[in-house]
């Protein structure tokens, strides 16, 4: 008998997220096979066929959807520093935020402006940096640097003769000890370069709204068009996940009558893993 194909990566993860799904929903009795198209068969009296697909924001593909600018962005972000090393730059931590209403179009071209933009901003002080240092890159939204560390002095505090407290005996104390130290150490001012490799890293922050209907409407419609690829079933069901973990997915599922078309999945769910957040959706 042939062996069964190794499951791809994304069978991996659509398996993963229903061994999840089933332990928090009532599914009917039958055994469970794991094929394609639909990605679930429940081999019972009727047979169910369940397909499992991911509620993006926006379509894959789009351009200034989240699945291709978070890429795009940690591949300016890399590149930048890459070329900014190479151009003799120092030894700096950089962080960035991008405006999601400007989307990156050209990698190359980004990463060049923010290389010219470090540049600027590379003897200036730890911190958020002002926006008009970058207001000729619409694509940031804010930029953190560290660039130096605090140079700690090794004089004895009069409060602690003996050192340092043992923070298993008193955290308080240690707390204390330590921000004293910090204090004075501000007060002195003094600064040494970082001690570690510097590094670029994106920081995105992220708003979720609301579900849309529309691309719920949307995610149906193109899995109803695929129909015809499917394995025979009595009955279909349309299990669609929405991943807080990532931000191509997260939103807040609506509850409020939230109904869609379908001529054929007899369920539609949506499912939050890890707050097992079920959602039957209406079909009409």
């Amino acid at each position: 008998m042939k062996a069964a194909p190794a499951p791809t990566k994304q069978q991996t993860i659509e398996r993963h997220y229903f061994e999840m799904f089933r332990k928090a929903y009532p599914l009917p009795p039958g055994d469970i096979i794991y094929v394609d198209k639909p990605d679930v068969l429940i081999n019972s009296t009727p047979t169910l066929g369940i397909e499992i697909t991911n509620f993006y924001v926006k379509e894959g593909a789009s351009p200034a959807g989240e699945q291709v600018q978070s890429k795009l962005r940690t591949a300016a972000v890399i590149e930048g520093h890459r070329l900014y090393q190479e151009g003799g730059g120092r030894n700096i931590d950089l962080t960035f935020s991008f405006d999601k209403k400007n989307p990156i179009k050209n990698v190359k071209t980004l990463a060049k402006e923010l290389v010219a933009f470090a540049r600027r901003v590379e003897g200036g002080p730890n911190g958020a940096i002002r926006k008009d240092m970058f207001k000729d890159i619409p694509e940031i939204d804010f930029a953190y640097l560290y660039a130096q560390e605090l140079q700690f002095s090794d004089e004895s505090d009069p409060k602690f003769p003996n050192g340092q407290p043992d923070p298993s005996k008193s955290f308080a104390a240690f707390a204390e000890y330590r921000n004293r130290r910090e204090a004075r150490a501000l007060e002195a001012g003094v600064y040494k370069p970082l001690q570690t490799p510097g590094r670029w890293k994106v920081g995105q922050g992220h708003s979720f709204g609301l579900m849309s209907i529309k691309r719920l409407t949307e995610i149906v419609a193109e899995k109803e068009a695929k129909a015809q690829q499917y394995i025979t079933c009595d009955a279909y069901w349309l299990l669609i996940i929405v991943d807080y973990i990532d931000a191509a997915q997260e939103q807040e599922i609506r509850i409020d009558g939230l109904t869609v078309e379908s001529k054929m999945f007899q369920k539609i769910l949506i499912y939050k893993p890890h707050y097992e957040h079920i959602v039957n959706v209406g079909i009409r």
